[in-house]
């Protein structure tokens, strides 16, 4: 048996009578957990963007722009109750409820503690004897491999 179609078969056999329903449409709005959808000729309201419409300190939340296209599925197999499955584009993420703050960008951050590095390293004092040298011991320079975690890219 091709293995789509028994996949297929225990899908059926698990959910029951109920069919899986598929869609394609355009974000028109987004507000909160929640988006309006233009289903063909229609505008669907109150499509989830997560799972659940509960707001938790712990949420992943991908919010996905207007205008942009998404697969919407129907979670009763009624359409009453419609979950964003997938997006083209993101407006915004938020990851364990945003509690830490934004990403940071990777490259102008590690110039400008680099350039605080080369400041630091060629600064002398002005001593009673007059200039001091440099430090004796210069402080190494940044890279970004010590500080960016890779598995999250924007």
């Amino acid at each position: 048996m091709d293995n789509y179609k028994e996949l297929a078969q225990l899908v059926q056999a698990a959910t029951g009578k109920t069919t899986l329903t598929l869609m394609q449409g355009i974000v028109k709005k987004v507000d909160g957990v929640l988006c309006e959808v233009d289903l063909g000729n229609i505008t669907v309201p109150d499509v989830r963007l997560r799972a659940s419409e509960a707001i938790e300190e712990g949420q992943l939340l991908v919010t996905p722009a207007i205008g942009s296209a998404v697969i919407v599925g129907s979670l009763s197999g009624d359409l009453t109750q419609l979950v964003i499955l997938a997006i083209d584009r993101a407006e915004s993420i938020v990851i364990n409820g945003g509690k830490l703050g934004g990403l940071i960008n990777i490259e102008p951050l590690t110039q400008k503690m680099n350039d605080l590095i080369q400041a630091i390293n060629s600064h002398t004092h002005q001593g009673t004897h007059g200039p001091t040298g440099p430090p004796l011991q210069p402080v190494k320079q940044f890279n970004r491999g010590d500080y960016e975690d890779s598995n999250i890219k924007h």
